[in-house]
């Protein structure tokens, strides 16, 4: 008897604990987007190139939409350093569609950016973006790959 309940007992926790951990590995996609998109702004924002790289994978595929490929963060950090350096600020995101669930996410996004106010003027320009997310060994989300264009 006592045989029987113990193992009556582990099974309901064991699907206890199964159902909880199904539970939390929920994942509201478009939410989970935009706290990225948040990260994302306000490195580049700030002028965090070595932070920004750090939100891509280490091995991560970027094409800054010039027909190039990069791969891996030092590529991807020296390009966004080269933009900071350049005046590139005040990027935005404006999520058109996100989805995914707790091991990969996608985004279509319109991007806006300011450059450096240069003889009296301020460029700004944009286009669309579509970046993948997946998590790395610690659990964190991670750029996978992003892909953007520049509207004319």
């Amino acid at each position: 008897m006592q045989s029987l309940i113990t193992t009556t007992l582990a099974t309901i926790g064991f699907g206890l604990m199964m159902s909880n951990t199904t539970w939390a590995a929920e994942v509201d996609p478009k939410a989970a987007v935009e706290a990225l998109n948040a990260n994302w702004n306000k490195a580049l924002n700030s002028g965090d190139a070595k932070g920004l790289a750090k939100l891509y994978a280490e091995d991560a595929l970027l094409s800054p939409g010039n027909g190039q490929v990069l791969k891996g963060r030092a590529e991807i950090e020296k390009l966004f350093q080269g933009f900071v350096d350049a005046g590139v600020h005040n990027h935005t995101l404006e999520i058109v569609s996100a989805s995914g669930n707790d091991k990969a996410l996608y985004q279509v996004a319109k991007w806006n950016a300011n450059g450096a106010e240069k003889d009296g003027k301020k460029p700004s320009f944009g286009g669309v973006t579509t970046s993948v997310y997946e998590k790395d060994a610690n659990g964190q989300w991670v750029t996978r790959s992003h892909v953007w264009n520049a509207a004319q």
